[in-house]
């Protein structure tokens, strides 16, 4: 045996030219295909075939200046989940060659970890470059604002979106301030992040309203969705805010409140109509089947003085009811703006002389005064409308104020308007009632029992805006009324 010194991880063998085995270390017989049949003066060609088809090559060692040949990474088969590499050197020695054998299993081991680990690594590398491709793709496409900041609120990451809604491109808002994006009041950045930072907050929905870049600088309101997201630093997260712009949502839900709320009241005006009109005809109702029930029961009877009473007293009745009725209509035709002015030229010192007589008709032995400087005022007006205005002044006017009271109607001409005002000694209107005097079927809450249907002061208020006007009230509970009218009708 040579002195040939090995580690445990080695062996060698040392053939001559024709590959018969000359001499072998103590472990080399792991290396062999089949270990038991490698013996000395046998060829090492059926135990090591990576040999075969080499032999020229490996002779020829022995006479060129090349001093090896190697063979890196053979494998044998120990066990069916278990393999041996080992390296083969072929060196020459003399007129001989010996093959040394290097045990390299952990490190092919390793090795083939390591690659498996690589491959594991660069297919992980790509889906999230795929991932991220998809998700910058998806962030540019999105119609929704997105705005990622840090801690102290400065943005570094925006979407096109922001260009579509607020007017600003992505490298525009940029290292700037979030708070100069939202400008809002009521964004208070600091504390949305800190309470996102509770289990319970993990994300919120928030409104607020921003200033947009464009030309207009109009007004926009955003639903933002916000929420932390972590950061490659552990414990540091940016806030990312998706916004919806909702302003157009926000003005439908406003106008169908609006359209609700007016539902409701047409409700509630159709309920109080309805008390009203049960309550107001009654009365007049029931004076007209007495009278009409004692002038058709007793009509031999009854002298001409007494008809005559009985017959005014239905006219009455039925003049109150139609009152009524008139109100309710144009009250109605303004309300749904169907109420058209027909204008016409006519005196109004005439025309309240005659509107006078016909309410004291339902007002005998009141004192009405009609104050007026001129001979005669021509006005160019809606005299229907103007005939609802200040037969409903004057009514209310002779209602609350005693029989032994007058009651004042003063026309004023005042370059291009007419004034009219109404003055009454009567009960007066307490402060807190003249704000909602012209609500419809509002009754001030010292009328007391006397009748009423809340709609003459309503009616006046919508007829005076017809003829683009003013009104006024001057009033003081106990000491009277005085009603201001100023109506642009002077030709």
């Amino acid at each position: 045996m040579s002195s040939i010194v090995v580690s445990d991880a080695q062996g060698y063998l040392i053939i001559d030219n024709n590959f018969l085995l000359l001499e072998l270390s103590p472990n080399a017989k792991k290396f062999a295909e089949s270990p038991e049949t490698l013996e000395l003066g046998q060829d090492i060609r059926p135990n090591f075939p990576e040999l075969i088809g080499l032999e020229e090559t490996l002779i020829a060692l022995n006479h060129t200046s090349e001093h090896s040949f190697i063979l890196e990474g053979i494998a044998r088969e120990k066990t069916s989940d278990s393999n041996l590499y080992f390296n083969l050197t072929v060196k020459k020695l003399a007129h001989k060659l010996i093959l040394f054998l290097d045990d390299v299993t952990e490190l092919m081991l390793l090795k083939q970890s390591y690659n498996q680990k690589v491959n594991e690594a660069e297919i992980s590398l790509n889906t999230l470059k795929r991932f991220e491709y998809c998700t910058n793709k998806i962030i540019a496409s999105m119609g929704d604002i997105l705005l990622i900041s840090d801690a102290s609120g400065i943005i570094n990451r925006a979407n096109k979106a922001v260009k579509n809604i607020l007017g600003y491109s992505p490298s525009e808002v940029l290292n700037r301030k979030i708070t100069e994006i939202v400008d809002d009041p009521k964004f208070d950045y600091p504390k949305i992040f800190k309470s996102l930072k509770l289990e319970d907050s993990y994300s919120q929905k928030l409104e607020f309203t921003c200033t947009t870049k464009k030309q207009n600088q109009e007004q926009v309101t955003i639903e933002f969705n916000c929420f932390l997201a972590p950061t490659e630093v552990k414990e540091i997260f940016n806030c990312v805010c998706i916004g919806r712009d909702i302003t157009v949502r926000k003005k439908a839900e406003a106008e169908m409140r609006m359209a609700l709320e007016k539902e409701k009241e047409l409700r509630e005006l159709k309920s109080s109509f309805i008390s009203m009109a049960s309550h107001e005809f009654r009365n007049p109702l029931s004076s007209i089947l007495v009278c009409a029930d004692v002038l058709n029961t007793n009509n031999k009877s009854l002298d001409s003085e007494e008809t005559k009473f009985y017959a005014t007293l239905i006219k009455e009745a039925a003049l109150n009811m139609q009152y009524i009725l008139e109100d309710v209509l144009i009250l109605s035709k303004t309300e749904a703006k169907q109420q058209k002015l027909n204008f016409s030229y006519f005196d109004l010192k005439e025309f309240c002389q005659q509107l006078i007589q016909e309410v004291k008709l339902s007002h005998q032995d009141r004192i009405i005064n009609l104050i007026v400087s001129e001979d005669s005022l021509e006005v160019n007006a809606d005299s229907q409308i103007l005939w609802h205005i200040i037969t409903n002044l004057l009514s209310n006017a002779l209602k609350y104020s005693t029989a032994d009271k007058p009651v004042n109607l003063q026309l004023v001409q005042q370059e291009n308007i007419v004034v009219l005002e109404v003055q009454d000694q009567g009960i007066g209107i307490p402060p807190e009632a003249q704000k909602h005097l012209f609500e419809s079927f509002y009754r001030a809450n010292n009328v007391g029992d006397i009748p009423g249907t809340g709609l003459g002061l309503a009616i006046v208020k919508r007829a005076i805006d017809l003829h683009q006007g003013n009104v006024s009230i001057m009033s003081e509970s106990g000491r009277g009324t005085t009603i201001r009218v100023e109506l642009p009708i002077k030709t």
